[in-house]
């Protein structure tokens, strides 16, 4: 079963990372982060519950509730879905997103673990791209060009941030 981690991870991923956003929409913001646990604890069982993963997907959730919580905060984005959106935090959510997205680094991702700017590059067009998609399904606001900036230079610094933890951890 490990030898098709990459392939459960990604395709995993999307599926709770739609689920994630479009269960705000339907006003059940808390199941999508429900399959995105189940889907991290069968991944975990998958890799005997390896430590480096569990590290990684904690780091990325503290990771995400920084950077969410702070786009919430001063209003550079308007989530919906939960009481952690209603108190202007990260919602659990978008923080099963990074979980989910973490998960995905760790195996499916693994080619680039060692191209920091290949990784920055992806987070800096990657990260405004998905949160845009968002703004589409309409699980979040943004609200103004700054943001998608500030985005692209978040997601542009932690990709390649978890990928240095992620490569430290394997030693």
């Amino acid at each position: 079963m490990i030898k098709y981690i990459k392939i459960y991870d990604l395709i995993g991923f999307k599926i709770c990372w739609a689920l994630c956003a479009f269960c705000t929409i339907w006003e059940m913001p808390y199941l999508g982060p429900l399959a995105t646990l189940l889907f991290i604890i069968i991944h975990l069982y998958i890799v005997s519950f390896n430590s480096r993963d569990i590290k990684v997907i904690c780091l990325a959730i503290l990771c995400g509730l920084l950077m969410d919580s702070f786009f919430s905060y001063f209003s550079f984005i308007n989530y919906k879905g939960g009481v952690l959106a209603d108190l202007s935090l990260a919602p659990l959510w978008i923080l099963s997103m990074w979980a989910g997205f973490s998960v995905t680094m760790l195996y499916t991702l693994d080619s680039i673990s060692n191209k920091y700017f290949y990784a920055s590059l992806i987070g800096f067009f990657g990260g405004p791209l998905s949160y845009n998609a968002g703004v589409q399904i309409g699980s979040l606001t943004i609200t103004s060009n700054l943001s998608y900036f500030l985005l692209a230079i978040g997601w542009g610094l932690i990709i390649p941030f978890l990928f240095m933890v992620i490569n430290k951890l394997k030693k």
